[in-house]
């Protein structure tokens, strides 16, 4: 998130109170340097039976990179992991003997959503380091096998359908398109108007943030709800209705 910082995730000065009441400051570790810690002993004692410690960055976009892992940056790349990319980090100067470096054993995965737009666009000297792998809504279908018998097939319909009309739409493409996560919500909404409440309070408004201030705005939105009430998709939903009265 925004405030996350180099403290949080590699090390930095933190308050603490000694045994006599009185504050100080002491150097802790963050989360990323604890893990690497756990990843180097591995790498370091069992050299030919490596286990694969993979840290899962989520929204990774969302932070200012830059500012959390400083010269970081150097050492997460590939081409300069284990002691040969060792580095001196911020605080050196609390251990001067100790370098810090990422062994061959670690992987990073980091999530982001591309079209993110309360965030700047991803650094580039970071894209470098990291392979892009494009998670389709389409690929995305198996996940509402999870949903309740009555709800998996129309919920696979509908997403089908809005999401052929999305890519059709001039201004946008298959990154607006809507993953499965929004329909796993339908295993918590009303039975009997989980389709309806799914578009009217999320699907909607995700929508109408699209394709604000393009041309014909209404227009485009009632194309995209059309979709997703097309005749194809009242198997389980017989009463449902939206304000304009359309099943």
């Amino acid at each position: 998130h925004p405030n996350y910082d180099y403290s949080d995730f590699v090390e930095g000065l933190r308050p603490k109170i000694d045994d006599n009441g009185k504050m100080g400051f002491e150097l802790k570790d963050g989360v990323f340097k604890s893990f690497i810690m756990r990843a180097r002993k591995n790498y370091e004692l069992t050299r030919t039976e490596l286990k694969r410690y993979v840290f899962i960055i989520d929204e990774i976009n969302r932070g200012e990179i830059s500012k959390i892992l400083g010269e970081l940056f150097y050492c997460i790349d590939p081409g300069y992991r284990g002691r040969d990319g060792e580095i001196f980090t911020q605080y050196a100067n609390l251990h001067p003997n100790e370098k810090f470096y990422i062994p061959e054993n670690v992987y990073i995965i980091g999530t982001m959503n591309d079209i993110d737009r309360s965030v700047d666009s991803f650094d580039f000297a970071m894209r470098r380091r990291f392979r892009f792998v494009e998670l389709k809504a389409s690929e995305q279908l198996d996940m509402l096998n999870s949903l309740k018998d009555e709800l998996r097939d129309e919920a696979k319909s509908r997403m089908t359908a809005l999401n052929e009309a999305i890519v059709n739409i001039k201004e946008l493409n298959s990154n607006y398109q809507i993953g499965a996560a929004y329909f796993l919500k339908l295993n918590n909404l009303s039975s009997d108007k989980c389709f309806y409440q799914l578009w009217t309070d999320y699907l909607e408004p995700l929508l109408q943030e699209y394709v604000r201030g393009m041309y014909k705005e209404s227009d485009i939105i009632q194309q995209l709800k059309d979709a997703y009430y097309s005749n194809n998709n009242k198997t389980s939903t017989e009463g449902e209705t939206d304000e304009s009265g359309q099943n």
